[in-house]
């Protein structure tokens, strides 16, 4: 009887993962190159789920240690350490994932090497330039700026270069799909440096003042980026040998400048509210946003693991003029991105009186902020990967355009609303201007390169591909 009902069971189980198997292939694509996106989604999603929780208790720990207080000075700076350091390689950095891939898939070495090359002195370059001209300005405003936060931001200009530079090396193992490698640095090994030293200053009985925490996050920095620049060279030895160089300058320059505007629009939706607040409120009252803010980065990190597998993805497909491929890939994505953004948002909401408790008394006043930047983001899901399309094909001066009145929008409804709803109104109109931002950049997509990415349109073949 037991041989019987084993004989039953066995095809009811292959019957069942058949079924799987083809639902899955279904909601993600048969195609190869879909599955492949959907597979390194997974693993940079999980890893970046490793560094959210690991930056989450490293801001816990600061929260806890350093009071609401010292906690609201050090979020500030942190929030202009990340600013300048995205903005400060001026577009370059984030042009490796345009270049990078178009001349891999078309051999075209020389031109690798030379913008490889350019590209991490150029960086280098202008970050310090941009530190050095910080540093006059802090000089000569001391006057004008709180004592404590004089010491605090004379760190934060040593900090930055090392972000922009770590920025430019993350983004070229992104070109060439190194995932792993593109993530773990900067979202594991810096995070878990940060919480250790945190925690370790505080086991030893070391005053922990803002000051000390940005010294911290100083050596993370550093150790990070040492790390990483490390791997990606013995990778490029493998595959990019030693030769002749070319370069073109004037090119690259037209193509990266549009593209600090986008990176600077997108740093700015996440960090402009909390800049602005700054001049209407006191420190503690940053803590509480901040805090908010950065439990939004576990549903943020959902969307940013869809763009670190598919945008480089785009930029090789369109250089092989397989257009059918490229928006079966857009609209792959969508699907996988609003589906995991919602679940994370349910999730994390639930949990979220529990994750701010952990910050402190009095964190739970954040919760409707939290609430009002959760929609913001599922709306930027619901739209699709338009402004990583836009900047892979071609189209980043429209997308450039987009971005910058949505950020004149951002900036203006926070001017507008800060003064009346404080914290609230902050996030209204960081919500708000994200939303209309996702919305307008589809749209654009749609009549410039004929493809279909936002979750409710109807899906079509492209009438001829984008342009290369």
């Amino acid at each position: 009887m037991s041989e019987a009902v084993e004989t039953i069971e066995v095809p009811e189980r292959l019957l069942s993962i058949a079924w799987l198997r083809s639902t899955l292939r279904a909601r993600i694509g048969s195609d190869e190159e879909s599955q492949q996106s959907a597979f390194a989604a997974l693993k940079v999603l999980i890893i970046r789920c490793v560094g959210a929780a690991l930056a989450y208790a490293s801001q816990v720990l600061l929260a806890r240690v350093l009071g609401q207080t010292d906690y609201g000075i050090f979020a500030l700076v942190w929030v202009w350490i990340l600013v300048l350091g995205h903005l400060s390689p001026l577009g370059f950095a984030q042009a490796v994932c345009r270049f990078a891939p178009h001349y891999e898939a078309r051999d075209e070495k020389d031109l690798l090497r030379g913008f490889l090359q350019t590209g991490a002195l150029f960086v280098a370059g202008a970050s310090l330039a941009i530190a050095a001209l910080g540093g006059v300005v802090l000089w000569f405003s001391g006057a004008y700026i709180e004592t404590v936060y004089v010491l605090p931001f004379a760190i934060a200009l040593i900090v930055f270069p090392l972000f922009a530079l770590q920025d430019y090396v993350e983004n070229i193992a992104r070109a060439f799909n190194w995932t792993v490698i593109a993530i773990t640095p900067p979202f594991i090994i810096r995070h878990g440096l940060i919480g250790s030293g945190v925690l370790g200053a505080y086991l030893l009985g070391m005053p922990v003042s803002a000051s000390f925490a940005i010294g911290i996050a100083l050596v993370a920095t550093l150790v990070s980026l040492l790390v990483q620049t490390g791997f990606v060279w013995i990778r490029l030895q493998k595959i990019v040998s030693a030769g002749p160089r070319k370069k073109r300058m004037g090119e690259w320059l037209k193509t990266s400048m549009p593209l600090v505007f986008v990176d600077g629009t997108l740093i700015l939706f996440s960090n402009a509210d909390i800049l602005i607040l700054s001049l209407f409120v006191e420190p503690a009252t940053i803590a509480l946003y901040f805090a908010a803010s950065r439990i939004l980065q576990l549903v943020a990190f959902v969307q940013y693991a869809a763009t670190a597998a598919t945008a480089q993805r785009f930029t090789a497909l369109n250089a092989l003029g397989d257009a059918n491929a490229l928006n079966l890939l857009a609209r792959t994505t969508t699907r996988l991105t609003l589906i995991a953004s919602v679940g994370a948002a349910f999730v994390i909401y639930l949990a979220a009186p529990f994750l701010l408790d952990l910050f402190g008394e009095g964190f739970d006043g954040a919760m409707p902020v939290l609430a009002i930047l959760m929609v913001g983001l599922i709306a930027q899901a619901f739209a699709g990967p338009g402004e990583d399309l836009l900047n892979m094909l071609g189209e980043e001066r429209a997308c450039a355009t987009t971005c910058v009145a949505a950020l004149i929008l951002n900036i203006a409804l926070n001017f507008a609303l800060i003064p009346t709803l404080g914290m609230a109104g902050a996030a209204i109109a960081t919500a708000a201007s994200v939303a209309t931002r996702s919305l307008i950049l589809t749209c654009l997509v749609k009549r410039r390169l004929g493809l279909n990415i936002a979750f409710w349109l109807p899906t079509r073949k492209p009438a001829h591909g984008p342009a290369s």
